[in-house]
């Protein structure tokens, strides 16, 4: 099988780390991986800015719900976007991780 990308939708703080190995194993792998947060999921995300640069650094692209991430710090290199952005993060992936 060639290289697939990978859709990962994280809305819960307690997915955090699954989200972030399963991106990282994906990566490893040569698999393209987008990431949707919203919802908990943001602030899992800014609370742990070393995992969100990780994944950045992995060319892991990631987009978080501008509305979630409202007072939110989030590491440079993160996308605000919107439900549009989650929509083609689906649209545009072979298989799709949801974490909600």
């Amino acid at each position: 099988m060639g290289a697939v990308k990978l859709g990962i939708v994280l809305s819960t703080r307690v997915d955090l780390a699954t989200a972030v190995a399963l991106a990282h194993a994906a990566r490893r792998a040569s698999h393209d991986v987008a990431m949707f947060v919203m919802d908990a999921g943001c602030n899992a995300l800014a609370e742990d800015p070393a995992a969100a640069t990780a994944l950045l650094d992995a060319d892991v692209e990631i987009t978080a719900c501008s509305n979630s991430a409202v007072g939110l710090t989030l590491v440079d290199g993160v996308e605000l976007g919107s439900q549009d952005d989650h929509a083609a993060v689906l649209a545009s992936s072979d298989q799709v991780v949801a974490l909600t």
